[in-house]
């Protein structure tokens, strides 16, 4: 490696985890470090990616969460300090290092948890925020000889769970592993996603924006923003537009200028659910400067995307009409959440899989929810491959107890800053259709009961709004969902244009004639949350422990409430003569017929109303019952099947007015 160059040095593979009671770690970097040579857990090998539950799994230390009530056997996780460390390449970065502006950097895409950065025993960095990208310079601290490297988690936050306040947020890190109405407890601790140096210039073009447009006329155009990189001053940037086949079909070289606007003459679009071979292009952007140079590149389309008023709506209602490439399209959708609470266990081919899976069954929307975090590169690649939409909430949710951000200076700070990584990271995917800051944000009317939604008043989601406005100039963005004027729709307010983008049912006690009645009447001009509770297999609750024999009626409502208490009505209300697993499977036959209702009087509305999401599309932890349409194998249930059905003919389903 000659000192001119830029050279990434990749970082996964197997580490060294290490559990610690709080704080012993840090006396063994003072002279009192005999006091704790050993650790409390470990050492045991660790893969980065990856969680320290999955490695304690894997070790044969703590029980799989997923059997039973196992999880609760994992919950002391929480209260230890843990350490991956792992040898630096010290010859790789010596060489490295030989020009006289060089750096080491460490980048980190997602560390979920709160901690520090360690190399020996120098404090590089601290990090308390999952879901923005991470960067320590290791450059002054380096050896070069035996150097190890260690990323400490020190603290898990509280209150992030599903009850809780959202105004008292303070903290950045997935919520719905400290427990929703469809999984336990699974708080993750670990490095969740890719790790790397950076060695060579401290140049930083991993912060190029890069956006696409396509005009009535066919012409296609690029912004490129440097701005936000890291750049010599006398850097000369050369950007190039690359086609599926190679040819380069734009390019363009300047020297200071940090904003690009190019033109692609009658580019190939990028569909939705396409027949054929889906039409996507490389943005690359080489930056050189003396005798260093280095790139990057994004994957991109071109495809034009509005939202028209749906027809018979109210005057002041929001477009909820979704039109790609001048065609009206009926969106059709599920709502995502991580496969797993360990979700730095996931791998590519599983989250591909799964997108794969939306895909055959006919969806082509999803929305990724906001009490998660945004996913991982194979996702958005793979419903730009397949040519899926995206509704990409921020990282906001509500709380129960109360619904509203808060919005004191830190917070819009921090948010900001989040939201500003969220468009960089993902902003060039063609996937992408629409931001929202964050799921079910309301005004409060009463304690558990949802009030009004939040509007683009709110500072903290004004904020988010503004960075989307300036860096996503050609994507909708929209402040919550639902978005109101209502949080729900009500029967006895059809027809009065209230209902715009709203969530909900989720459970109905009428019958299932009230419940065609409802739908036939329905006025909504957006359903994002639908949903009706159905069973899981009996084969996948057995091999789970959740369904042991001889077990009586109490027993099953005790052990499934630990992941499904929201959702046993059913279960409670059965004939005591009908046996478990025949009511398991009328409990997945009547959500099929159910949803089936619904999602054909929504198709059949259209364009008056311009989409229906389900609430939800998968399982992340082996629920007895759940609203998910695919089982925690990722099996469709009688309700995918039933969907899918009516799915079959939706690319027709679409209008050209």
């Amino acid at each position: 490696m000659s000192s001119d160059s830029v050279t990434t040095v990749d970082l996964a593979g197997t580490w060294t985890l290490r559990g610690w009671r709080q704080n012993d770690w840090l006396l063994g970097l003072t002279p009192e470090r005999a006091k704790v040579s050993t650790a409390d857990v470990g050492p045991v090998p660790a893969s980065v990616p990856g969680s320290v539950r999955g490695a304690l799994v894997s070790a044969g230390i703590s029980p799989s969460p997923y059997r039973g009530t196992n999880s609760r056997a994992s919950e002391w996780i929480e209260n230890r300090h843990w350490t991956f460390e792992r040898a630096l390449p010290g010859a790789t970065l010596k060489e490295g290092l030989s020009g006289a502006d060089a750096r080491v950097v460490l980048e980190v895409d997602m560390l979920d948890g709160e901690g520090l950065v360690l190399v020996g025993e120098t404090v590089i960095g601290e990090f308390a925020d999952a879901f923005v990208r991470q960067r320590f310079d290791l450059t002054d601290a380096l050896s070069h000889d035996d150097d190890r490297l260690a990323i400490v988690f020190t603290r898990v936050p509280d209150a992030l769970g599903q009850n809780g306040w959202t105004s008292r947020i303070r903290d950045w890190k997935p919520r719905f592993s400290f427990g929703w109405d469809w999984t336990p407890r699974i708080v993750q601790i670990g490095v969740a996603e890719g790790i790397r140096l950076h060695v060579g210039p401290d140049w930083r073009l991993d912060d190029a924006i890069v956006t696409t447009s396509v005009a009535p006329s066919n012409k296609g155009t690029v912004l490129v923003d440097l701005t936000r990189c890291t750049l010599p001053d006398d850097a000369t940037v050369e950007i190039s537009v690359i086609d599926g086949a190679g040819g380069t079909v734009a390019s363009e070289s300047s020297g200071a200028e940090r904003r690009h606007e190019m033109s692609v003459a009658y580019p190939r679009l990028w569909h939705v659910r396409p027949a054929g071979t889906q039409a996507q292009y490389t943005v690359r952007i080489d930056i050189r400067a003396g005798q260093h140079a280095e790139a990057t590149t994004r994957q991109v389309g071109f495809r034009s995307l509005e939202w028209r008023a749906n027809p018979g709506a109210a005057p002041d209602a929001s477009p909820w009409l979704c039109v790609v490439n001048g065609r009206e399209i009926f969106l059709a959708g599920v709502n995502w959440v991580p496969t797993r609470p360990d979700h730095a266990d996931e791998d590519d081919t599983e989250v591909r899989a799964r997108v794969k899976r939306y895909r055959d069954l006919g969806f082509n929307l999803i929305r990724v929810w906001g009490g998660a975090r945004a996913e991982r590169p194979a996702f958005y690649q793979e419903c730009d491959r397949l040519g899926l939409l995206v509704w990409q909430d921020l990282p906001l949710s509500s709380s129960g107890l109360d619904n509203e951000p808060p919005s004191d200076t830190l917070i819009l700070d921090e948010f900001r800053r989040i939201v500003v990584d969220y468009v960089t990271t993902l902003g060039h995917h063609p996937s992408l259709a629409l931001w929202c800051g964050g799921n079910e944000l309301t005004h409060v009317t009463a304690p558990a009961v949802p009030g009004a939604p939040l509007s683009i008043s709110h500072p903290t989601l004004a904020a988010a709004g503004a960075v989307c406005a300036e860096l996503a100039p050609y994507s909708r963005y929209v402040p919550t969902s639902p978005s109101g004027p209502r949080f729900e729709a009500a029967a006895h307010e059809f027809g009065n244009g209230l209902h715009h983008d709203v969530h909900g049912p989720w459970e109905f006690d009428g019958t299932e004639t009230d419940w065609e009645a409802y739908w036939a009447a329905d006025d909504a001009l957006f359903r994002s949350e639908v949903g009706v509770a159905g069973a899981s297999g009996a084969d996948l609750l057995a091999q789970h422990d959740l369904l042991p024999a001889h077990a009586d009626d109490a027993q099953l409502r005790a052990l499934w409430t630990h992941s499904s208490g929201w959702w046993l009505r059913g279960f409670d209300a059965r004939d005591r003569s009908v046996p478990v697993q025949s009511w398991l499977e009328e409990s997945a036959a009547r959500q099929a017929r159910m949803l089936r209702t619904a999602f054909e009087h929504a198709v059949a509305r259209f364009p008056a109303t311009g989409g229906f999401m389900l609430w939800m599309g998968h399982d992340t932890f082996p629920c007895a019952v759940s609203l998910a349409i695919l089982d925690f194998w990722g099996r469709p249930k009688q309700a995918a099947s039933a969907l899918a059905a009516v799915l079959d003919g939706l690319v027709e389903t679409t209008s050209d007015r």
